[in-house]
């Protein structure tokens, strides 16, 4: 109850007794749940921690495709890609890396790869790129 001298706050509702806009500090606090919110998610806390995993096996072996989706719906729907910036790499450390990586993904290619020798990244032999537009 407010003192003598701490005006009482009156908020302004409409004639079914809603909060009308403009009324500040009226209504639940931001992320405040009420009890029903809390006994419910306490309930399906208390059944995921007796039978989650084995409700996660049974969706596995009985409706797979189903377990494929609610996975996908649990990734993220963006992803940032961190592309490194090679364009402080000589052209022999590039040629280095790409030998590099050519090798880790030799056994994944069908026509093999090309050799590409220390030395042979000289700009007079270098190819314009094509633009992409």
């Amino acid at each position: 109850m407010p003192s003598d001298d701490e005006p009482s706050v009156v908020y302004a509702k409409d004639n079914k007794g809603r909060f009308v806009s403009g009324n500040i500090g009226g209504g639940r606090p931001k992320g405040a749940r009420n009890k029903l919110q809390d006994d419910f998610l306490s309930d399906v806390l208390s059944a995921w921690e007796s039978s989650g995993k084995i409700a996660i096996a049974a969706m596995v072996e009985e409706k797979p495709s189903d377990f494929v989706k609610m996975v996908a719906s649990l990734m993220p729907k963006e992803a940032t890609l961190n592309i490194n910036d090679h364009s402080e790499m000589s052209d022999d450390e590039l040629a280095g890396r790409i030998r590099s990586l050519a090798a880790q993904l030799a056994p994944f290619l069908s026509g093999g790869i090309g050799d590409i020798e220390a030395g042979d990244c000289c700009t007079e032999r270098a190819e314009k790129p094509s633009r992409v537009h």
